[in-house]
């Protein structure tokens, strides 16, 4: 493999998780989630970790737009399992799009792992906008905005969860 080819793997991987075996799509979200406990356990305030993951959505997107069609033309496939970088870009959305009471009952990286499982569990079964996305909409924003759609969907569960206790 060339060595161009090389770095567009590492990238489209999600720094290789997504080569996983197992679950790829969960593997490669793991990258979204350190980004986002790096900002928490450095003590960030929570506009700092936000901005923080409104950069990494920024800066994955760009790479995900660059490189769909290398990865659907080299896993000839318009979603490919191992082009992780919409589950990268959906779960940083789960901490832009909550909204946490000023005190939150749980620590934030707790709801950032509940919000992490909360979250492949929406993308794995589609909840009905997203689903519509992932079936009728091939393009680099169909494969990136249902999982935007299923980010939604878990910071409404996570806010409302923070707000019950």
């Amino acid at each position: 493999m060339e060595k161009k080819d090389r770095l567009k793997l590492f990238l489209a991987s999600g720094f290789f998780l997504g080569l996983a075996p197992v679950v790829p799509g969960s593997f490669g979200a793991l990258t979204g989630l350190g980004w986002h406990l790096a900002a928490v356990f450095a003590g960030w305030s929570d506009p700092a970790v936000r901005a923080w993951c409104f950069g990494g959505v920024l800066f994955f997107s760009a790479i995900h737009y660059w490189l769909t069609p290398w990865a659907q033309q080299r896993w000839n496939n318009p979603d490919p399992r191992h082009f992780v970088l919409d589950e990268i870009v959906g779960y940083l959305c789960v901490p832009l799009f909550w909204v946490l009471p000023n005190r939150p009952p749980f620590p934030v990286w707790q709801l950032a792992l509940a919000g992490f499982c909360v979250f492949r569990i929406l993308d794995a079964i589609k909840l009905p906008i997203a689903r519509y996305i992932d079936r009728n909409v091939h393009t680099a924003s169909g494969v990136l905005f249902d999982d935007v759609v299923s980010a939604a969907y878990t910071a409404a569960l996570v806010t409302g969860v923070a707000w019950c206790f």
